[in-house]
């Protein structure tokens, strides 16, 4: 999704958790995921290209960083392992067509009412998203070319499946939503895992930023 919509489904899925300047490292994190040298070669970070079991092992290798971190007392460094997998997670829902597949057997639910990790879509032989074509999808997001360019690329295109915005696909109000609802079950995971691996309360105030780390 673009780096805007990314902010406020952050925002609104934390804001209360974490202090402001906490926030920030959170959302700097999430927002350079989308940066150029991450836009080839690591589908695995935006779950395109239906690399959807790197995707996970790649939110479940920063999950344990956060830990280590958190326990070494690298806050800042957890901080932005966190905000690394919110933008996975968000592009999850945006990339790939979990949305359609819901919808189909949800065909008169409205965007607030869909439902983030139903188990037969996580695990469906169909699920799918848009292989990334490299530069080209790159330049197909330039405003002055994207028209031109849209219908020329492959069905399978990320740029012909994406719904990264209102404007690329009328499914974009489901994305956002679950997006956002992934978020909130993401920071609750993360609870539970703090939780189970003894974090001290003193270390997660100071990963929330509610004390200070210096």
């Amino acid at each position: 999704m673009k780096s805007k919509y990314h902010i406020e489904m952050t925002r609104d899925a934390l804001q209360g958790f974490f202090s402001e300047e906490a926030l920030k490292t959170v959302l700097k994190a999430n927002v350079w995921q989308d940066r150029p040298r991450n836009q080839f070669g690591r589908d695995y970070i935006h779950f395109d290209g239906s690399a959807f079991e790197a995707g996970y092992a790649y939110i479940a290798q920063k999950k344990q960083a956060i830990i280590n971190n958190i326990k070494s007392g690298r806050i800042k460094a957890a901080r932005k392992a966190f905000g690394q997998i919110t933008h996975t997670w968000q592009d999850f829902y945006s990339h790939s067509n979990y949305v359609h597949l819901w919808l189909r057997h949800h065909p008169d639910a409205k965007p607030d009412e869909i439902e983030p990790a139903d188990p037969n879509i996580l695990t469906s032989p169909e699920l799918m998203s848009g292989a990334n074509y490299g530069l080209i999808e790159f330049i197909a997001m330039l405003p002055i070319l994207s028209k031109w360019l849209y219908s020329r690329m492959p069905e399978d295109s990320h740029a012909r499946c994406n719904m990264d915005s209102p404007e690329a696909h009328s499914l974009f109000p489901y994305a956002i939503i679950a997006a956002t609802k992934r978020t909130i079950l993401l920071w609750q995971e993360l609870q539970n895992e703090f939780q189970e691996n003894h974090i001290p309360q003193s270390l997660i105030d100071q990963f929330l930023g509610k004390v200070n780390t210096n």
